[in-house]
């Protein structure tokens, strides 16, 4: 359960003020430094200035910092996914935003904060909760959309263009972020991450094509 009187709030959804941007910055480097339960509300107020008040009125609490940290990341992404070219060609479309999605996925701070979560989720699980709704479930709508669009084109057959995508996000990404977040002293190339994106997308438009 969450912290008893407080509860975890959707940052994303109000405007931070300058002072929590920096409670924000901080609170993610000394959560990456020293891990969620031994960073303290102090040590974030003694590396950004402030008060637990600013921290309380922004954030909640120290679930809801962690909470605002990874919304922020997901919030990039979902950006990464919604610039689909549909200018390209779908294949080149496709693999193109794949490509960006998933350095994304596999760079330091996302594979870092992963695993951080994964720590800390079994202990609260109201704040695992929100940030899936956060992020799985929000991160699919653009490239969902962009199915649509090639359905409507007859250029696809897709049943349930929202499934479709969480299937195309789950296949481009699979294996590289496993590798990523289990093997960390193994670095993924650049040629890598290309031929399993190709193979991935090449496999979903064969499974879709109209």
């Amino acid at each position: 359960m969450l912290s008893p009187g407080r509860s975890v709030e959707k940052t994303s959804e109000k405007q931070l003020t300058a002072r929590g941007q920096l409670i924000l910055a901080a609170a993610q480097k000394l959560f990456l430094k020293h891990g969620f339960d031994e960073t303290s509300l102090q040590m974030i107020i003694a590396d950004a200035g402030g008060s637990r008040r600013s921290i309380y009125h922004e954030f909640g609490n120290k679930q809801g910092l962690l909470m605002a940290v990874m919304q922020q990341q997901v919030a990039i992404q979902i950006d990464t996914i919604a610039s689909i070219n549909y200018e390209l060609e779908p294949s080149d479309a496709l693999k193109d935003v794949a490509v960006r999605f998933v350095q994304g996925m596999l760079s330091e701070t996302l594979i870092s904060l992963f695993r951080l979560v994964i720590q800390v989720v079994p202990k609260l699980p109201d704040l695992g909760e929100l940030i899936y709704e956060s992020g799985p479930l929000t991160g699919v709508t653009p490239l969902a959309d962009y199915l649509t669009s090639l359905n409507k084109q007859g250029i696809l057959a897709i049943d349930d263009c929202s499934y479709a995508a969480q299937m195309l996000i789950e296949m481009t990404k699979g294996r590289l972020h496993l590798k990523a977040v289990l093997v960390p002293n193994v670095k993924i190339t650049e040629d890598e991450i290309v031929q399993h994106i190709d193979r991935a997308v090449d496999l979903f438009i064969k499974a879709y094509q109209a």
